[in-house]
């Protein structure tokens, strides 16, 4: 009990620590009459921890409205989720100031990360930079089907002829995977600046005097960026279905409250990058499977809940046009699911030697038997019954030698309460 107190305690705190991360910590005040140009670091996946540093940047630049002469989002990363890549999107279209997209020196800007490059009012790239290969993939990482990337070839298009860019070379990036470096860019008209740093950056913007606001990455956006990924969701869910199993074996309640807790964790993921409900479903379902096999071996249920499991995984990757499975993922899988069979095999090894332990209604049949002690019993000293050709332990009042005939004359926990049979 103390322990599920702890854990109580253990669990308010984290949520409370947790409350505290989501609070973004607070620019400098500005001074009278001074500019600011809000800096978004993404350096790293197009997912919802990249959304959460996107809308702080938005809701200082609304907050600080007359003061805050552009957004600049810099860029380098490899792309991420299509739901966080529109969202951003959505954010910068209601943008109340000018946008810039810059990607830094040895930055890139692959996949979803170019379609939040073309969106901006401007772009700028620095030397030793690149951006495209936006095609559209699959889950296994193979082209997507013909209709999505269609449709992704269009939206490049769209976005870049909506800033004066060139539309061809764009959708170049969608449909055959082009890449184009900043030289490249810039002549083909996808950016409008060179710019070597940050500084000069501004100083092209006409806003060198005015001062940086950045916002980076920090336990929050990190800790958001990890549970939308449906892949960890469905470990979630998985690890919490076995301590719920572990829990029923070791009764502790202690493993339920964090079972608890981790498929809260799962859900909040997948609300916040917005995981189909069916990849979910297919998930829970695996897992549930799983259970039935434990309650019911041998039906062949746990290696159907394994393949909906991978399957729920591999939908909710599917629906991603700029994500696919890769090794780490599928080693991840490969490890959590020889896990689980070990520890299956485990709890299935231990309920059957739960049921093969004598139940109390098994007992109560042999009152008013008679047996034969097998060994000396005593007042303080339990021995061993024969009744009904299976041994047992016995407890009496009274001394038995071994070898007398005894009577049964109640049971109490697993053992027998015997008596010295009259006559005997």
């Amino acid at each position: 009990m103390e322990a599920g107190r702890f854990l109580l305690v253990f669990l308010v705190l984290a949520h409370l620590l947790l409350l505290l991360l989501a609070i973004p910590p607070m620019p400098p005040a500005l001074a009278a009459g001074e500019h600011v140009v809000v800096l978004v670091e993404l350096h790293m996946d197009i997912d919802a921890g990249a959304e959460e540093l996107v809308r702080r940047g938005l809701s200082y630049v609304r907050s600080h409205t007359g003061e805050v002469a552009a957004l600049v989002v810099e860029l380098d990363t490899y792309g991420g989720w299509a739901h966080a890549m529109d969202a951003i999107l959505d954010m910068l279209v209601d943008c109340p100031v000018e946008t810039v997209a810059f990607v830094p020196e040895g930055g890139k800007c692959f996949s979803a990360g170019a379609y939040i490059f073309m969106a901006c009012d401007r772009t700028a790239m620095a030397p030793g930079s690149a951006i495209g290969s936006c095609m559209p993939v699959d889950a296994l990482n193979n082209p997507a089907d013909q209709k999505v990337v269609n449709a992704m070839a269009a939206r490049m298009r769209s976005l870049a002829a909506a800033h004066g860019r060139n539309a061809t070379a764009a959708e170049a990036m969608v449909l055959y995977n082009v890449d184009y470096t900043a030289q490249e860019a810039l002549a083909l008209g996808l950016c409008e600046l060179l710019a070597a740093d940050r500084p000069s950056l501004l100083a092209k913007l006409g806003l060198a005097s005015a001062r940086l606001v950045v916002f980076g990455r920090d336990y929050y956006v990190d800790f958001l960026s990890t549970i939308s990924n449906p892949l960890v969701q469905g470990l979630l869910m998985w690890v919490a279905m076995w301590l719920i199993l572990v829990d029923l074996f070791h009764p502790t309640f202690v493993m339920t409250v964090v079972a608890i807790a981790l498929l809260a964790l799962a859900l909040w993921g997948a609300g916040v990058i917005g995981t189909h409900p069916l990849a979910l479903t297919l998930i829970a379902l695996g897992c549930l499977l799983t259970l039935v096999e434990l309650k019911k071996p041998g039906v062949g249920f746990e290696f159907l809940g394994i393949l909906l499991i991978f399957a729920g995984v591999l939908f909710a990757y599917q629906l991603e046009p700029f994500t696919a499975v890769g090794s780490a993922e599928v080693a991840i899988l490969i490890v959590a699911l020889a896990g689980g069979g070990v520890l299956g095999y485990y709890l299935y090894a231990m309920r059957v030697a739960l049921a093969k332990r004598p139940k109390l209604h098994e007992l109560e049949r042999l009152v008013g038997l008679t047996g034969l002690a097998k060994t000396d019993i005593g007042p303080d000293k339990p021995g061993v019954v024969l009744a009904e050709s299976e041994e047992w332990t016995a407890t009496s009042n009274q001394p038995i030698p071994a070898g007398a005939k005894v009577r049964v004359v109640g049971v109490e926990g697993l053992r027998l309460k015997v008596v010295r049979k009259e006559g005997d």
